[in-house]
């Protein structure tokens, strides 16, 4: 490996899947050796204003789609076989590439990561002769055009079906590696296999994690408690997160309730997750790879319109997610997985397919050989 190596990890604040992926990455290079490794929220540096409204958009847009304004679900859908000749897409592969431009030429890197699909990186970086690989690590289980926009040395994908759709649009075969989505270094860590049998506490009780609580409308959620606290020996564990007010409304609502815990921001959430029978969650890449890793069975309750939806709907095909669309079908899917084990052995058997390796240590070797290998930043022009 190069001596004194420099990687900058590009990454958005939208939802907190993509900067936690630049930061899993970021430790492991550095552990590996690297000496210096830039994070950059690119479109927070390049349009401040414009990202702190979009990022209010994305955050807020689960309520609005609540309310029948589904804004978010439909610019998905709406771009998602979006053509990068077309004049939006054009314009939304300059974002940011201006201060890019800037700081590459500022800090000469070795190679490029980018956990979000900015898709004017490559071409831009040909326009300057900034010579340096570039890395993209698609963060979902589902397909949208933006990131095929970027045109890297190399793509690292969740699945072998990602691959294989990626390849049907024209991505060659050979710049893709299916090395997962990395999680948090603590997923990694040896895990007893897991039997199809349900586990139980030392009470005897089957313990259901839901983890997220601050997402679900409280109305939903009051039901939900209601309605798992109906199963026989279930513990339910919710996670509230920030959401003080949530979590004081549940304790006033089910108060002395033996079979109910009620955490705030929980730190080593890997272990509850270990522990938990089922985890009940929303469909992000990230959050759904980490279960996956420690062969939790997932139910996801009410998918938000877009990635979140794609990401659902592809692991329901596969065997390895329940989905569930109202509190009464939820607590059905909780009850069937704990009582089949059948149908947990067949989810943890696709659990075994998906959780192959260690997606973080997979990519960073990788990254690793070919920035290498590769020349870094040739004289601009």
């Amino acid at each position: 490996m190069k001596q004194n190596m420099h990687i900058v990890i590009l990454t958005a604040g939208y939802g907190n899947g993509h900067i936690q992926v630049a930061r899993t990455l970021k430790q492991s290079l550095t552990l590996s050796g690297v000496r210096t490794v830039s994070v950059i929220d690119l479109y927070r540096e390049a349009h401040p204003g414009m990202n702190s409204v979009s990022r209010q958009l994305y955050l807020y847009s689960p309520w609005f789609s609540a309310y029948g304004l589904d804004y978010y679900g439909w610019s998905y859908y709406a771009t998602r076989d979006l053509q990068q000749t077309s004049s939006l897409a054009k314009w939304g592969n300059q974002l940011g590439m201006k201060k890019l431009v800037n700081l590459l030429q500022k800090q000469r890197p070795d190679a490029i990561i980018s956990t979000f699909p900015f898709g004017g990186v490559t071409d831009q970086l040909r326009k300057h002769g900034i010579r340096v690989p570039v890395f993209t690590v698609v963060t979902d289980f589902s397909l949208h055009n933006r990131w095929l926009f970027t045109r890297p040395d190399r793509y690292y994908v969740a699945t072998a079906d990602l691959k294989r759709e990626m390849i049907e649009r024209g991505v060659p075969a050979e710049s893709i590696v299916v090395s997962g989505i990395p999680v948090r270094e603590p997923f990694y860590e040896p895990t007893l296999s897991r039997s199809p049998q349900v586990p139980r506490s030392a009470g005897g009780s089957r313990s259901v994690l839901v983890m997220m609580g601050a997402h679900i409308p409280l109305p939903d959620i009051q039901l939900i408690t209601a309605k798992l606290l109906a199963l026989p020996e279930v513990q339910v564990d919710i996670v509230c997160g920030g959401n003080d007010k949530l979590r004081r409304r549940l304790e006033r609502r089910f108060a002395g309730h033996e079979r109910l815990r009620l955490f705030g921001y929980v730190e080593a959430i890997h272990d509850r997750m270990r522990q938990a029978s089922c985890i009940v969650t929303k469909a992000g890449g990230i959050t759904l790879s980490e279960a996956i890793q420690i062969r939790t069975p997932i139910v996801v309750y009410k998918p938000f319109s877009g990635q979140e939806r794609e990401n659902a709907k592809y692991l329901e095909r596969k065997g390895a997610a329940v989905v569930a669309s109202s509190p009464r079908a939820l607590t059905e899917q909780v009850h069937d997985l704990l009582d089949s084990e059948v149908r947990r052995t067949r989810m943890l058997q696709q659990y075994d397919e998906l959780a192959a390796g260690c997606a973080t240590e997979t990519i960073v070797r990788d990254v690793l050989r070919l920035a290498g290998r590769l020349p870094a930043l040739a004289d601009s022009h």
